[in-house]
């Protein structure tokens, strides 16, 4: 019995390691200069965005014509941008944060 015991906790073990790494997030797309992680939007207009991390630190960005529309960007939800720097901040990416990178 206790064989099964030691046998299940293992196995366990290893489908909670195997759901977690699945939840990692995926490379940066070829270009990025940097990335702003678990980011909500605060104000969005279409020239600037401003957005805030769970430390309540807020960056102030200038868009330019890459980013989508503002109402793809629900207020409430986290998301990790994948940007790039020029005269205006270029957006390449973004991707809804994952759960353990919100609990930080």
């Amino acid at each position: 019995m206790k064989k099964i015991a030691v046998y299940a906790a293992a196995t366990l073990f290893i489908l909670l390691l195997t759901k977690i790494a699945n939840q990692a997030p995926v490379d940066p797309p070829p270009g990025t200069a940097f990335s702003l992680k678990a980011q909500k939007v605060v104000e969005c207009s279409y020239s600037e965005i401003t957005l805030v991390d769970n430390h309540y630190a807020t960056t102030h960005l200038d868009k330019d014509s890459s980013w989508p529309d503002c109402s793809a960007m629900e207020p409430g939800n986290a998301f990790d941008f994948y940007l790039s720097r020029g005269e205006k901040t270029h957006f390449l990416s973004d991707e809804s944060t994952v759960w353990w990178r919100k609990a930080l």
